[in-house]
């Protein structure tokens, strides 16, 4: 696959729209809940475990909408081209759809980097197009006030990512059920794209009355930087599996960066580091996933900025192949307790993946030639 088309829609300012667009670590001049549409061009040449993912264009789609009755006829929606095109990849092609929320300080550009790696690394069982949603993370990692920046900045962009999946909805309904076609969409949110979430789900039962329709299958919740406690409150994630077929919360223990959110962010304890905070009354479409054994990223892997942010525990959902395979499994419809690679925690209600034995180095082939010439 040496080129990946990412849908995207973004509430980022818009620094500059021709002849390449370009976003900013602003909301749209016009609001946080302003949102624009468009698609891009990665360049996934190379070895895929050593696939380096580059950004080749950006398309804004065109936006106009009418003040007066005589501009009725100019009339132009972005959401619909990029959901028309969607839909056509996915019944053409027969692929899902997963949509990506991204963690803090990443730039938009990282966040479509992103989407296409996931499109690459997760298409198997079930072949993957990708929608990337970018709320105005800065791009920054200065420890303290960067963070509580993008803190807010995810909270205000809830309304944002609500409207978005509720153009979706309209859309499903205006095409009719005749149109649809038939392939899932999932969703994955990972570190703090898991706090614009929760943001977005309250956005969502408000326009709704919490009528929540089920539009996704499987929700994937990696390294949540989101409360432990998130789902035995309304006002937090206790609904979200009414949204979705099943919930999976990937969390570990050693995840640094996540500590330090809890002690330097004056946050309480993570779900992304412990899971949920208790077992009991855990909604059933929940699946619990313990990587504390596979969460660890060689340094090679990472970047210098990720390093310096104590990220080596952080990136497992897209560098740690155990992770891979398990949610390749899942996508491709395996029951939890089959899916190859993890084993059942009875105490704690749970599955741990375990990390494939290294493999053995390969023998060294003995010199027969000396110093003086090959023996005899």
């Amino acid at each position: 696959m040496a080129e990946i088309e990412v849908f995207y829609a973004t509430n980022r300012n818009i620094v500059k729209e021709t002849p390449q667009p370009a976003f900013g670590e602003d909301f749209n001049v016009q609001g946080p809940h302003v949102v624009r549409f468009g698609s891009a061009l990665v360049d996934a040449s190379g070895r895929k475990d050593k696939r380096k993912y580059k950004l080749k264009s950006i398309h804004l789609a065109g936006e106009f909408i009418p003040t007066k009755p005589a501009e009725e006829k100019k009339k132009q929606l972005g959401s619909l081209e990029i959901l028309d095109k969607l839909r056509a990849r996915m019944d053409g092609d027969k692929m899902d759809s997963l949509c990506l929320l991204h963690g803090y300080a990443s730039d938009f550009e990282t966040a479509l980097l992103r989407g296409a790696e996931l499109q690459d690394k997760w298409s198997e069982g079930r072949r993957l197009c990708v929608f990337v949603f970018s709320w105005p993370a800065n791009g920054s990692t200065t420890p303290f006030l960067d963070y509580m920046s993008d803190r807010r900045d995810a909270q205000a962009s809830g309304v944002a990512i609500a409207r978005t999946f509720l153009k979706l909805r309209q859309y499903l309904i205006d095409i009719g059920r005749e149109r649809h076609c038939r392939q899932a969409i999932h969703l994955c949110a990972h570190s703090m794209g898991n706090w614009a979430l929760r943001h977005a789900l309250q956005a969502i039962r408000e326009e709704l009355d919490d009528r929540l329709p089920r539009l996704l299958d499987h929700v994937f919740l990696m390294a949540a930087d989101e409360d432990n406690d998130a789902f035995e409150h309304d006002g937090k994630l206790r609904l979200l599996p009414d949204l979705a077929k099943a919930v999976h919360v990937y969390f570990s223990e050693d995840d640094k960066a996540l500590v330090i959110s809890d002690v330097t962010k004056r946050n309480p304890d993570r779900l992304g580091a412990t899971g949920p905070r208790t077992r009991a009354n855990l909604p059933r479409k929940l699946d619990l996933v313990d990587c504390r054994l596979v969460d660890h990223v060689p340094p090679e892997e990472l970047s210098l900025d990720e390093i310096g942010r104590s990220l080596s525990q952080h990136q497992y959902y897209r560098l740690r192949p155990e992770v891979i395979a398990d949610v390749k499994q899942v996508l491709a419809g395996t029951k939890p307790s089959d899916i190859e690679g993890r084993d059942f925690v009875q105490e704690d209600l749970s599955y741990l993946i375990q990390a494939a034995p290294k493999a053995k180095p390969a023998k060294r082939r003995r010199n027969l030639v000396g110093k003086t010439g090959p023996k005899k």
